[in-house]
């Protein structure tokens, strides 16, 4: 074998296909991995953002369920009363009151409602006919109640009916929901 036949066999290396181990590697694309990479990201940010809703979705049916059954036996307590026992009706209804709404109801109870219930002997029955949730959060609720109230009293022959719709705002206070705002409609 002559000196030109040798150098024919090996291999070029200025060539980059001719590579050998000893030599520089062949150049890798990185791009596929990068793509699978943001397409994990994805993903899971996707899944985390959905996980979330269902959390916040479940916390405001409980929210809906759990204010709408409070509202109900609320409206009935803060509704009725009996003139022979105003001290605990009225102890009753305040112990399901928060906020800024307990100290106005406390001051219309003792300003107006007791020197009247107590000049008439009035006995007030509330009745809830039907609770509907107007908005939700987890730790707000608005309901809407339909209630009749029954009242019998010395002014009256006989015991009178009044269908009402009442505006109850329930607020979340530790594990109970309580009236933080009511408006009749």
């Amino acid at each position: 074998m002559s000196a030109t036949d040798t150098n024919a066999t090996e291999p070029n290396a200025t060539d980059p296909s001719t590579a050998t181990s000893t030599g520089a590697a062949p150049r890798r694309r990185t791009w596929p991995v990068a793509v699978l990479a943001a397409a994990v990201a994805v993903v899971l940010a996707a899944t985390a953002v959905l996980g979330y809703r269902a959390k916040v979705a479940g916390e405001v049916e409980s929210a809906r369920t759990g204010a709408s059954s409070a509202a109900r036996t609320a409206a009935q307590v803060v509704l009725g009363y009996d003139y022979r026992r105003l001290d605990s009706d009225f102890g009753r209804s305040r112990a399901l009151l928060t906020g800024d709404f307990r100290n106005k109801y406390t001051q219309t109870v003792t300003t107006l409602v007791r020197p009247t219930a107590t000049q008439t002997h009035a006995v007030v029955v509330a009745e809830v006919r039907s609770v509907s949730v107007v908005s939700a959060t987890p730790d707000q609720v608005v309901t809407l109640l339909f209630v009749n109230q029954t009242t019998t009293s010395n002014r009256t022959a006989g015991p009178r009916t009044d269908l009402n719709r009442v505006r109850m705002t329930m607020r979340r206070v530790g594990d109970r929901w309580l009236v933080s705002g009511m408006t009749g409609l």
